[in-house]
């Protein structure tokens, strides 16, 4: 038998892979209400009327660092410098969502739903893209990136570590490229603000938090998956899996208007931090360590003022206060505002571990009282003994070592000594 050279073998594997060429994909029927854009790609449109919907955002001042253009727009960079930036119009603002075959992302994960809104006057306009098998997935994300870079900017709902990756890698497995946006994701700006209130930051926790509502005949997100894989392998759909595939498009639908009305809570508590931290219940050392980054310094000061002097104007626990307070004494220790610093320590919880060794540090070593000093490292004792730590105790590794019961008992016994020497300095 004469040799095959390689070239030729390829061909003939070519020629035996042409002639057993899989079938085409199976027709499905577009539902009512969408519309076939692609084979296997529908898409529909549906509008939600927003109550005060804005005609201008200002996504800038969300972060700490402005995007490049933005900096050679304002010739600066700073966080301060983002508030002279113009407000961009409410409609070059996409409100962006992914509904996917897992929840853990990598390169078998695909995104088979979509929906991108915007406003338009009154509307929140929502565009929902669905793909209804595997080989639509090119134009559906085509479709997809298309929505997204017509905008100026992209918010998301975890977007920054689950949908815009998942997009980007199914782009390059599709040889397609993935534009470059400029993203908000509003769950860290949630964590931040409400992670002390809410067991969880998850879009359904901030819903009923803090936008005061709950979704009828929804969808777990974790079933998702399931329905859409279901509803590809079945040649004739029974009646059930287009009633559960009708709950995942409603679910997306509602995940993204959630969004757009978080975003304008969240936009408008760095526009107006005093008002938003009254009236959204947001933990005042979250946003004030957010505007210090920012170089909004005296804005985060302002806030830190307000619960300090004026704690009959919020419902905050004792842990809440304590930590604004921290940040409030160390805005002062930084500045060396030795009044500030002094006026802040006193006002501190006086059941609070931390707020009684702070006032012995105080007394200690800046007013110079050892006998006051020691009176509140034992109260201090006291509540370490009995296990109530108190509130505020939430820190760093180093803070906790000094809150510890041998740590306050070193601190008690120096106290000891100094007084001692001070009342009978010849019997040392």
């Amino acid at each position: 038998m004469p040799l095959v050279n390689l070239k030729d073998r390829l061909a003939l594997i070519k020629s035996d892979r042409d002639k057993k060429a899989s079938p085409a994909p199976r027709k499905r029927i577009v539902p009512e209400g969408w519309t076939e854009i692609a084979p296997l790609v529908w898409m529909r449109e549906i509008d939600r009327p927003f109550v005060r919907a804005p005609a201008f955002f200002s996504p800038h001042l969300m972060r700490a660092m402005p995007f490049r253009e933005d900096r050679r727009q304002n010739r600066g960079g700073t966080g301060s410098q983002c508030a002279d930036i113009p407000p961009v119009p409410a409609e070059r603002i996409v409100f962006f969502d992914l509904e996917t075959t897992g929840l853990s992302g990598g390169s078998g994960t695909i995104a088979f739903l979509s929906t991108v809104a915007r406003f338009e006057g009154s509307d929140l306009v929502l565009r929902q893209t669905f793909l209804g098998d595997y080989p639509g997935e090119r134009d559906f994300l085509v479709l997809v990136t298309s929505q997204l870079e017509d905008a100026d900017w992209v918010a998301s709902y975890n977007g920054a570590a689950f949908d815009l990756p998942l997009l980007q890698t199914r782009c390059v497995l599709n040889r397609l490229a993935m534009p470059l946006v400029r993203h908000i994701d509003v769950l860290h700006d949630c964590r931040r603000f409400w992670r002390g209130l809410a067991a969880s930051c998850s879009l359904s926790s901030m819903e009923n938090l803090i936008l005061k509502k709950e979704r009828d005949e929804d969808i777990p997100g974790a079933l998702v998956p399931g329905v859409w894989l279901d509803y590809v392998k079945s040649d004739v759909l029974r009646e059930e899996q287009s009633a559960l595939m009708t709950l995942v498009w409603r679910h997306n639908v509602q995940d993204v208007v959630s969004l757009a009305e978080l975003f304008l809570l969240v936009e408008s508590a760095y526009r107006s931090p005093e008002s938003a931290v009254l009236r959204y219940s947001i933990d005042p050392a979250g946003l004030a360590r957010r505007l210090l980054r920012m170089d909004r310094e005296e804005e985060a000061k302002g806030i830190l003022l307000m619960v300090r002097d004026k704690a009959e104007m919020f419902e905050l626990t004792g842990d809440a206060r304590t930590r604004a307070l921290r940040h409030l004494a160390s805005i002062a220790w930084k500045a060396r505002d030795r009044e500030l610093y002094v006026k802040t320590i006193l006002a501190m919880d006086d059941a609070s571990l931390f707020g009684c060794l702070a006032k012995a540090k105080l007394y200690e070593h800046f007013l110079k009282e050892e006998l006051s000093a020691l009176s509140w490292a034992r109260k201090a004792r006291d509540i370490a003994v009995a296990g109530g730590a108190g509130e505020g105790t939430r820190a760093s590794a180093s803070s906790l070592s000094a809150l510890s019961l041998e740590a306050i008992d070193h601190r008690i016994a120096r106290l000891e000594r100094k007084i001692a020497k001070k009342d009978n300095p010849a019997a040392l």
